[in-house]
C-alpha cells in the first residue's frame, strides 16, 4: 500500500523528463541555445544549459522527446531562477515559469 502521508506543496504533478531542449531568449538575436529538461510540471520547468540566462529572461522553448513518437513540446516561459553548478561552473541549473505551452 502507497503511504500518502508526505507534505506536497505543489499543485501539479512533476515528471522526471530528460531530454534535449533547444531555447531563444527572446528579443535577442535569435540564436538558439541547448540545454537539457530535469523536471517539467503543468506550469514549469527544470533545465540545465551552458548558456547563462538571467533571472526574468523570456524565452522560447522546444523541448524534443527522445523516439519519434510523440511531437515536439513547444512552451514559452520566463526564467525564474538560475544557478551555477558548484562541480562545473560552466553548467547553469535553471528554473522557468510556463506561461503558454502548445
Amino acid at each position: 500500500m502507497v503511504d500518502h502521508n508526505y507534505d506536497e506543496k505543489r499543485n501539479f504533478v512533476r515528471m522526471n523528463i530528460e531530454t534535449q531542449i533547444t531555447f531563444t531568449v527572446k528579443n535577442s538575436n535569435g540564436q538558439s541555445h541547448q540545454g537539457k529538461s530535469g523536471d517539467l510540471s503543468a506550469t514549469g520547468l527544470y533545465m540545465s544549459t551552458d548558456f547563462a540566462l538571467s533571472e526574468g529572461d523570456e524565452i522560447d522553448i522546444i523541448m524534443n522527446p527522445n523516439g519519434e513518437r510523440l511531437p515536439p513540446f513547444v512552451a514559452e516561459g520566463t526564467v525564474l531562477r538560475v544557478t551555477n553548478d558548484e562541480d562545473n561552473g560552466q553548467l547553469f541549473h535553471v528554473s522557468v515559469t510556463l506561461s503558454k505551452t502548445s
